[in-house]
Formats: structure tokens, sequence, C-alpha cells
């Protein structure tokens, strides 16, 4: 190595780093265990708790304090501990990672129980202090797991064990190295999918999110609008003061008037005006013949119903490429409990029949509403 240029090293270096991802990816199931096994007991209450000497120690301090802002956590529901405590974050505190009680203080001063997990973090797998936190912990009534970047037996009083088999380092001993990054990995893994479970995530989004100055506040109307490109700036923030400023409880009200573009035809919310438009686009008997209201092509009759969509909240008027009114649909029965919701009876100008124009209609109407619904239902016949 010492005859290399700086490239050269680094070179050296990243080809030796792709063990991390084979490594990792084989430790998913493990890592999915663990999550699954805390999701019940963080819904109680319970917590996850790093215990680690060094770099692993570090790994941990540095991944609990990312759950707030990256989730809006409690900062006690993810915490880490390296030995020698916050002073070994920044100097190295050798002497302490071969102390086998001395998690214990830690331990006692959090009240470790029942719904906490405790997770011990060695590379080598045989350091004293986060084995010894395991020990202790498991006596405390507390789940138990072990990170470790070698092959080894399962220590005795872990319930989960995730081995990141990375290899030797490039740099004989320097487990900061490849055994470092997968830990960082492995973690980032732990937490995202336990908060995920708990509903901190939709999507892919970070939703768990209160919009508290003005860097929070374009993140959370960004955020608005990627999970519902039909609202406006405006319209985003609007919604957002109606809900407290919580993203999460933003997102959870549907759109069922947006503004939907395909290449034949164009959605948008129906409105008072809209009424003699598409008076004219229905006006056809036959775009009615097989409908229970088969007059409604008649002014006063198309006037009952034109006022139960707008009433409704979830008409819609089609137009064409030209801007041009062609028909109207419309969402309706919204069931927040099972999240179902209905896409109602369509009609078009006869000039639009046969060329897709329904289909598309129907196709953007489902994308839209699977944003919240988890089933759609047609209304195809009276």
């Amino acid at each position: 190595m010492d005859t290399l240029d700086a490239a050269g090293i680094a070179s050296l270096m990243v080809e030796d780093h792709r063990a991390v991802i084979e490594a990792v990816a084989a430790a998913a199931p493990a890592i999915g265990a663990l999550v699954e096994a805390m999701v019940p007991k963080f819904r109680e209450g319970g917590r996850l708790i790093y215990f680690g000497a060094g770099t692993s120690g570090r790994l941990g301090v540095l991944d609990a304090s990312e759950c707030p802002p990256t989730f809006m956590s409690d900062p006690g529901q993810v915490v880490g501990i390296i030995a020698g405590g916050d002073t070994a974050l920044r100097r190295s505190s050798e002497g302490r990672e071969d102390e086998w009680d001395g998690a214990r203080a830690e331990l006692e001063q959090l009240a470790v129980g029942p719904l906490d997990t405790v997770v011990g973090i060695a590379a080598g797998g045989t350091t004293p202090y986060p084995l010894g936190a395991i020990r202790l912990a498991k006596a405390r009534g507390a789940g138990t797991a072990f990170i470790a970047c070698v092959p080894m037996e399962q220590p005795a009083d872990c319930d989960q064990f995730i081995v990141l088999d990375t290899g030797p380092e490039v740099l004989t001993g320097s487990t900061r190295l490849k055994a470092g990054t997968a830990t960082k990995l492995a973690l980032n893994c732990i937490t995202t999918a336990l908060f995920t479970r708990l509903g901190k995530v939709r999507g892919n989004l970070m939703v768990d999110l209160a919009a508290t100055n003005d860097k929070l506040v374009d993140r959370a109307i960004r955020t608005v609008r990627q999970f519902d490109p039909s609202r406006s700036r405006d319209e985003a923030w609007a919604l957002l003061e109606a809900n407290g400023r919580s993203v999460k409880r933003a997102i959870e009200v549907p759109n069922w008037q947006p503004t939907l573009r395909g290449e034949r035809v164009h959605l948008r919310p129906m409105r008072p005006d809209d009424i003699d438009a598409l008076h004219a686009a229905a006006s056809d008997p036959l775009i009615w013949e097989q409908h229970s209201e088969r007059d409604r092509h008649e002014r006063a009759v198309f006037e009952r119903y034109f006022a139960g969509a707008l009433a409704s909240g979830g008409g819609l008027v089609a137009l064409d490429p030209a801007g041009h009114i062609i028909g109207a649909t419309r969402y309706y029965e919204w069931n927040p409990t099972d999240r179902s919701v209905v896409i109602g009876y369509t009609f078009l100008e006869r000039s639009h029949w046969g060329q897709g124009t329904n289909h598309q209609i129907k196709q953007l109407m489902l994308e839209h509403a699977f944003r919240w619904a988890r089933t759609a239902c047609f209304h195809v016949s009276p």
C-alpha cells in the first residue's frame, strides 16, 4: 500500500469496500428480524439503546442523534452510549472497552426494562463493554441484539444476532474502515426500517415533520406537493396551516378534486360556471341511453345532477387538449375506515367515444386515488 500514490490508495480502498454492500445485504434477514421484534415494543413506549466502544460506539451515537431530525422521534427513543462517555466521541478511551460491567450505571440510569432493546456493537466481536451491556440488559428483561463484523458464534445473552462479514481491512486492523462503513449502513437500515414500520414514512417521503422554520416550511410544502402534485404551493401551504403545519396530517387529507393531465384529456375541479358548457356536452340523448336517468340530457334534470356533483366535493370536468369541456366524472363515497372510494359514471361527448379518452380518464383517476385509497370501485351501471 505504501508504494501507491494517493489516487491508487483511494482506488484500492473503494474496491475493497465492495464487500460492505454484500455483507449488509446478507444480513438483511437478521436486521429485519430485529426491527420486527422492536416494533410492538416501540408502540408501547419502548426504546432502542446502542452500546459500543471506539468507532462502534461513535456510530451508535451518530445514528441515535440523527433520528429526531429525520423522523421527529423523541430524543429518548433511540439512545447511543459509548464507553468512556461523551469525551470518548473525540478522544480515545480504549481502556474503558475492557470493562464487562462498564454499562451498568447507564442501564440503571436509563431504567432499562422489558420494552427496551439493547444492541451491542463490536466490529471484532470480543469487546467486553458491549458484550457486558447485553448480558446486564438481558438480566433486566430487555430484548438484546449484537452486531459483529466477523463470523462468530452467537453470544449467550443475545436474542438477535447480526453478522456483517466484511473480511480483513485493507489497512490491517483498522476497523474504522470496512467494518465501520458496514456498521453505519446496518444502523441506517435498522432505524429507517423501524420508523418506516411505525408510520413515519409514506412512499419514500419523511412525513412526520413539523414546519417550524422557513427551511422546514419549504420542505413541508415540497413534501405535500410531491405526495400530491395536483396541489399548488399556496394550496399545500393552506392545507398545512389547516393541519397545524403537520405534514403527516396534511397528506392524510384526500384531494378528490385534483387537476390531472394526460395526452388526450385534462381533468380539473368542477365549478359553478361550468353548467352551460357541461350541459351542452351532455345534451345528446344517446349519451344517457343506458343510464338510469335517461332524461338527464334535459336541462332541469341535468341541473339536479350538476348540483349534486358540485356538493359532493369530488366533481371533475373533462377537457380536450384545446381546453374545450367534453364531459365530466367524479369521486364519491370516500370511506376513511376501509380507505375505499368510488369513481362515478363518466359521460363524454360522442365525438370522443372509442378514442381511448375514457380509458385515460379512469387511469388518471385511479393513479390519483391510490395516493390515499386501498380500494377504488367503478360505477359502471345504474
